[in-house]
C-alpha cells in the first residue's frame, strides 16, 4: 500500500504544476491567446503535456534503471532532450486542436517558423527540467528511505545480537553463582533448598519465554525481580536489604531490564557483614528508579555494556532516554516506563 501511495500522489501535482506553468506566462503576456483571458482548454492541454511526459519520462526512467543505468547528469541531460522532442510533438498537436476548435482565424499558427520552434524547445526544455527534477528527487527521497529503513533494520539487529550476547554472558555467570548458594544450601537445610531451587527455575522458564520480546509487562518484571532478590536474599542474608515499590503496573519495558539492573548491583559492589547491601526499585511518576548504595568491590572492572545495550534499547522504543546518576555514594538508574498499547 505505501509504495502504491508513493507513486501515486506525485502524479496529483500535474494539475497544479499545469496551472501553475500556463498561469505564470499568462500573467507575463507570453501565452498566445492572452489577448483571448484565460483560456481553460489551454491549461488542461498543458496538464495532459505534463501529465504525458511524467508518465513517459517514469517508464523510460525505470526500464533504464533496470538494465543498469544510473541517475546522474547524462542520463538527465539525455532525458531533457528526450522530453523536448516529445513536447514538441505534443504542443502542435494539442496548438492545432485549439486553434481548429476555437481560433480557426489563427490556422497560419501551424506553419512551421524558427521562432515556434525556438519556442516550443525552450517550452520543452523548462518542462523536461521541472518534470525530471521531481522524478529524480522523489527516486533519491526513496533510495534514502530504503536505505533509512535497511540502516534501522540493521542497528535492531545489532542490538538484538548484542542482547542475545549478554544474556549469554548472564546467565552462566546467574547459574554459577546460584548454584554455589544452591549447594550449601542443601546441607545446611534441604528445605529452603528446595524452595530456592523452584525459584530458580521460574526465573529460567521467564528467560527463556521472554528471549524475543521487544516488551514485557511490568507486572512479570516485577514479579521477576521480586523472585531473584528472594534468591539473593537467600544467598546474602541479611547483609542483603530491598524494597520494591510499585503502585501502577500498567506499563511495559524491556525484557530483563531489572535483572540486569540487580545483577549489576551485586557485581559491583561488596556485600558483607562490614558492608552490607540496601538497594530500592521505586515508580516515580513514568520511570522505574533503581538505586543502591556504592561499596565498590577493588578487583571489578566496570565497563557499563549492559548499561549501554539497555539504554540503546529504549531509543528504538522511545524519545524518552535511560537516566543514570552517582551522587552522595549513591547509584541511580531511572527507566523510562511504556504505555501498554
Amino acid at each position: 500500500m505505501k509504495t502504491n501511495a508513493f507513486r501515486i500522489y506525485p502524479l496529483l501535482f500535474i494539475p497544479i504544476l499545469g496551472l501553475i506553468y500556463y498561469t505564470t506566462f499568462f500573467m507575463m503576456g507570453k501565452t498566445s491567446d492572452s489577448s483571448h483571458g484565460f483560456n481553460w482548454f489551454v491549461v488542461c492541454g498543458i496538464t495532459a503535456q505534463f501529465g504525458i511526459i511524467w508518465i513517459f519520462a517514469q517508464v523510460t526512467l525505470n526500464s533504464l534503471m533496470k538494465r543498469g543505468w544510473q541517475m546522474n547528469l547524462k542520463l538527465f541531460i539525455l532525458g531533457v532532450f528526450t522530453i523536448v522532442l516529445v513536447n514538441s510533438l505534443l504542443f502542435f498537436l494539442i496548438r492545432s486542436i485549439n486553434v481548429e476548435l476555437y481560433h480557426p482565424e489563427l490556422s497560419d499558427f501551424n506553419s512551421f517558423s524558427s521562432f515556434r520552434l525556438a519556442l516550443t524547445t525552450l517550452d520543452g526544455f523548462l518542462k523536461g527540467v521541472l518534470v525530471l527534477s521531481m522524478l529524480f528527487s522523489l527516486n533519491f527521497f526513496k533510495r534514502w528511505k530504503v536505505e533509512f529503513t535497511e540502516n534501522e533494520r540493521l542497528k535492531r539487529n545489532e542490538l538484538e545480537l548484542q542482547n542475545r550476547a549478554l544474556k549469554s554472558q548472564l546467565n552462566p555467570h546467574f547459574l554459577f553463582n546460584n548454584l554455589n548458594t544452591l549447594s550449601g544450601l542443601i546441607r545446611k537445610d534441604p528445605i529452603i533448598a528446595n524452595d530456592f531451587l523452584k525459584e530458580m527455575s521460574d526465573m529460567y522458564r521467564y528467560i527463556l519465554k521472554t528471549t524475543d520480546q521487544e516488551v514485557v509487562p511490568l507486572k512479570d518484571e516485577v514479579q521477576f525481580a521480586e523472585n531473584y532478590t528472594s534468591l539473593l536474599k537467600k544467598r546474602f542474608g541479611k547483609n542483603f536489604n530491598y524494597s520494591i515499590e510499585i503502585d501502577d503496573l500498567d506499563y511495559v519495558l524491556p525484557p530483563i531490564s531489572l535483572h540486569l539492573l540487580l545483577e549489576n548491583i551485586v557485581k559491583h559492589n561488596r556485600i558483607d557483614n562490614e558492608h552490607p547491601l540496601t538497594f530500592t526499585i521505586k515508580q516515580k511518576e513514568n520511570y522505574l528508579c533503581v538505586e543502591n548504595e556504592i561499596n565498590l568491590k577493588a578487583t571489578v572492572e566496570s565497563t557499563k555494556k549492559g548499561l549501554h545495550i539497555l539504554a540503546e534499547q529504549y531509543k528504538f522504543l522511545t524519545d524518552k532516554t535511560v537516566v543514570i546518576s552517582e551522587e552522595n555514594k549513591l547509584f541511580l538508574v531511572k527507566l523510562p516506563l511504556l504505555k501498554m498499547t
